[in-house]
């Protein structure tokens, strides 16, 4: 034997391909059969025709052989050349056939952000990720594009493993729906492109909250006096607050730089300072509700928020008396023509003065008057 097709130890080989040995002289025709020329697999013997011609053998099988699947050939002493001799010693080779040919399109089995997705940081990439290996050369911004409104996004492109990534060249805008393609142009290490264009759409967040939150109406008002001394105080704010950070250390009340005890509730966007006890009465106290307090952003108020107010005076509780009348008591000689007068120690309610609670008798009945 010169030579054999496959050689000796070959990979890869084409499964539908066929078997040659070729000799060192002619051959005689009838010995060179089914019978001296072999194919095997794991000890099953393959079937196929032989023919013979010049001094070559060639064994095609009746069908394609495996992929990636090792078979022996065999050329028995059977064989002999024209004069009569055999083979010094059957010639056996191995070889093994390549792997199955790939021709499955690959698909796109993943995506950052995802089909639909919301809320997307404006400054983050995108990702596709395969189904297997892709051809890094057709991974480019050509095939694997962003856009918006029909406008596109300008960006680089890389790829590693079976993960493509674009960069966008700038942070994309807020509150905008973008829309990613990867088009047939990618393919995969076979050259397989994808079946169809993969297209996903997402839209990015909202503008941050980077303004400070204020206070749009306190409870008493700035300035306020007469204020009931049994009352809470609240504030409104002009957002919703964190309520974590509505406590006392920043809402606290104080007289005359004594703080007062209280509890502090939130609900809605108002906060509620409650005094441990009824505050005291003709008071000057200041509220003060600091940066400490913080909206849902963690924004804090950008200063310190400060308003007084003064409670009212101790209502009155002592009985008026009359201090003076005219005449006064147990006079005689008084002028018939004169009229009565009665003084109060204080300011009285004029509704209470009728002829009901000031009149005057001579035996009975009284005598009408005003």
């Amino acid at each position: 034997m010169t030579s054999t097709s496959p050689a000796d130890g070959e990979i890869g080989v084409a499964s539908g391909n066929n078997v040659t040995a070729t000799f060192s002289e002619a051959m005689a025709p009838e010995t060179i059969t089914s019978t001296t020329f072999l194919l095997q697999q794991g000890g099953v013997p393959i079937a196929g025709t032989v023919t013979y011609s010049g001094v070559t053998g060639v064994f095609n099988p009746t069908a394609g052989l495996a992929y990636n699947t090792t078979y022996i050939a065999t050329i028995t002493t059977g064989a002999r050349d024209l004069t009569g001799n055999p083979l010094a010693a059957a010639h056996v080779w191995s070889f093994t056939t390549g792997t199955n040919p790939d021709t499955t399109a690959p698909t796109v089995t993943s995506s950052v952000p995802s089909n639909g997705g919301s809320g997307v940081a404006i400054g983050n990439n995108l990702a596709a990720t395969f189904s297997e290996a892709m051809e890094p050369g057709t991974i480019t911004p050509l095939s694997f594009t962003l856009a918006s409104g029909g406008t596109a996004v300008a960006g680089s492109v890389t790829y590693a493993g079976v993960t493509a990534i674009f960069n966008p060249a700038t942070d994309l805008a807020f509150n905008t729906t973008y829309t990613a393609t990867i088009t047939t142009g990618a393919r995969d290490l076979a050259g397989n492109p994808l079946a169809n264009n993969h297209v996903w759409s997402f839209t990015t967040g909202a503008a941050p909250d980077t303004l400070a939150p204020t206070v749009t109406l306190t409870v008493p008002i700035n300035g306020a006096t007469g204020v009931a001394i049994g009352n809470n105080l609240s504030a409104t704010f002009s957002e919703a607050m964190d309520p974590l950070t509505l406590t006392n250390l920043s809402f606290s009340l104080a007289s005359g730089g004594t703080a007062v005890a209280g509890s502090v509730t939130y609900a809605g966007v108002t906060a509620i300072f409650n005094p441990a006890t009824d505050l005291a009465f003709n008071t000057t106290y200041t509220a003060t509700i600091t940066t400490g307090a913080r909206d849902l952003a963690g924004n804090p108020l950008a200063n310190n928020h400060v308003w007084s107010f003064t409670t009212g005076a101790a209502p009155d509780t002592l009985a008026p008396t009359v201090t003076l009348t005219v005449p006064i008591n147990g006079a005689t000689g008084v002028a018939i023509g004169n009229n009565l007068s009665a003084t109060f120690s204080e300011a009285m309610d004029p509704l209470t003065l009728t002829n009901l609670s000031f009149s005057l008798a001579s035996g009975e009945p009284p005598l009408r008057g005003v």
